[in-house]
């Protein structure tokens, strides 16, 4: 699918994506208590491969509720599409819980590799037979104590996490600092909404008996999702109000936290009973490390348009769908900004702003990050079709708020 865009001032109200990064916790949650839903799974690819494996390991759902299984079934071949997410997340629960397990994915999945998993497998004492798609993996379980080093990516982590909650009890010593560690927290608040106890002290995740019980609950809006409707307000004048987004109080830099960055440049942006208004004002140049949330570089990037944009702490952008740093460079670069990259930082200076025709590499996040320019000037995003992974309405939202979008 092929999308034009055309010059727009992006304006008005809607409800924000839901979080594709909840929603699959969530569904793995119920490996471990009983789960109630208020509304249907979210339409992800992702979200979907999520679902289809918690019924392969034995969850049954049954009209609104999730059942935890009596007993969970790790021996069989599961299919992640092509979310590393679950991929992570199944292979972790594997090494674990104890099984014998096939992994695989769709063709861009296999193109990644899962170098992490070689480490973790080895600290496991399991067996793996190599770092990419499909990966067969051989564990007799871990009792209740890992100590591992830093991996590439915090998934594994939360993998670890649901399968010692299951058992009842584990220690998870980290012995460096995790990558994306806003997504470990992430999962301990979940975990310990849906009755168990997780806390972290002292580099140590120490999870204990989950209490029996029903955890009802609906899918929030995602912040990263939706910031590509506010940075596209933000650039072409627009007032929007995002509904419907999760309330936290929690200090750690999360994808949250991308409220409170375009406010600390000069937007009016700010979070009201869960719903995020954002308004241009004069923006300032912007200087962040997105090591925490490296999603969020395709988000903030785009600000490079207008002003100068430093991201440090990129280096994990490379093993995403796409290697986005390189994206980045090319599509910024496309619509005439001047993109530098020194080591772990890429520096955007706005320049000339021009029309651009983008090729997204099967990575949802590059048409995004492409769209949400394309206001401006105008743009053509080829393959489109690619937001399914995370956001099958993402277009026709932009509709909804005054976008010039059609498609081919």
């Amino acid at each position: 699918m092929r999308v034009n865009i055309y010059p727009s001032k992006i304006n008005g109200e809607i409800d924000a994506p839901k979080s594709k990064s909840i929603a699959i916790r969530i569904l793995f949650g119920s490996l471990i208590n009983d789960i109630i839903l208020r509304e249907d799974i979210p339409k992800s690819n992702d979200v979907y491969s999520a679902f289809n494996s918690i019924i392969e390991i034995g969850v049954n759902k049954e009209g609104n509720r999730l059942k935890k299984p009596y007993s969970l079934n790790l021996n069989k071949k599961f299919y992640a599409g092509g979310s590393a997410t679950v991929a992570r997340i199944l292979s972790s629960l594997v090494l674990t819980l104890g099984g014998n397990a096939i992994i695989d994915g769709d063709n861009t999945l296999r193109k990644r590799p899962f170098n992490g998993l070689i480490k973790l497998a080895k600290i496991a004492n399991s067996e793996i037979n190599g770092n990419s798609l499909p990966i067969k993996i051989s564990s007799n379980g871990i009792k209740d104590y890992i100590e591992i080093n830093e991996l590439e990516s915090s998934q594994y982590i939360t993998g670890l996490m649901i399968g010692f909650a299951y058992k009842g009890y584990g220690i998870i010593r980290l012995k460096n600092k995790v990558p994306s560690f806003s997504y470990v927290m992430l999962t301990i608040d979940l975990l310990n909404d849906m009755g168990c106890n997780v806390k972290y002290e002292d580099n140590e995740i120490i999870i204990e008996k989950c209490i029996k019980k029903e955890y009802e609950t609906s899918f929030p809006g995602d912040y990263l999702l939706s910031s590509f409707y506010a940075i596209s307000s933000l650039l072409t004048g627009g007032l929007t109000i995002i509904h419907n987004l999760y309330k936290t109080t929690s200090n750690y830099f999360g994808d949250h936290k991308i409220v409170d960055i375009l406010s600390e440049i000069g937007a009016k942006s700010e979070l009201v009973n869960g719903n995020w208004i954002i308004k241009n004002i004069d923006l300032d140049n912007l200087r962040i490390n997105v090591d925490d949330s490296p999603d969020m570089a395709m988000s903030l990037a785009p600000l490079g348009i207008k002003v100068e944009v430093t991201l440090e702490g990129i280096n994990r952008l490379k093993i995403k769908e796409s290697d986005r740093i390189k994206s980045i460079k090319e599509v910024m670069e496309k619509f005439g900004s001047i993109v530098s990259i020194k080591e772990n930082i890429i520096n955007i200076k706005p320049n000339k702003i021009k029309k651009a025709e983008i090729n997204c590499n099967n990575d949802h996040r590059v048409a995004m990050m492409a769209g949400s320019i394309s206001f401006l000037k105008g743009g053509i995003i080829n393959d489109a079709q690619c937001v399914e992974k995370s956001d099958p309405e993402h277009w026709e939202r932009y509709k909804k708020l005054g976008g010039r979008v059609n498609f081919e």
